[in-house]
């Protein structure tokens, strides 16, 4: 995971991630996470999600960020931020159901989609990032997540 000029604590988790992240206030919003395409069975459509939640009272101030997903020896980054895709995190109950609960207690969305490609070598990068410079407070990160579409 990455976090840009961020005050955050990292946390123990009582889910399947090692650890997880508490924004505490941030002005820039950039979470990455990666996994080798070894690791994947071949010709396989996958879909990555962001695992998260709020604290009481918060995540009225982060409405919607970007996602993109890119195989990141054959895509620059700045080319898949061109193509990046919006998603929504508003809380649960104002949004009509999009982010999806979780049976872990937190709330999920959907980064982006992808296939593993037999002759695809390297690392594959999830990317949920925001830019605008306005503070983002109470944000609980608790990964991101790849699995069979």
């Amino acid at each position: 995971m990455g976090l840009l000029l961020s005050k955050l604590e990292v946390l123990g988790s009582n889910s399947g991630f090692s650890e997880m992240a508490y924004l505490t206030a941030i002005n820039q919003l950039d979470i990455r996470g990666t996994i080798g395409t070894k690791m994947l069975p071949p010709k396989t459509e996958y879909a990555a999600y962001l695992a998260f939640k709020f604290v009481n009272g918060c995540g009225n101030n982060l409405p919607s960020a970007k996602s993109n997903i890119r195989f990141v020896n054959y895509e620059s980054e700045i080319h898949a931020e061109n193509q990046a895709n919006t998603v929504h995190l508003p809380r649960l109950q104002e949004s009509g159901g999009i982010p999806k609960m979780r049976g872990d207690g937190c709330m999920e969305v959907k980064l982006g989609y992808f296939d593993s490609k037999k002759d695809t070598d390297g690392p594959i990068e999830a990317r949920l990032f925001e830019k605008n410079h306005f503070y983002k407070i109470g944000l609980i990160v608790e990964g991101v997540e790849f699995r069979p579409k």
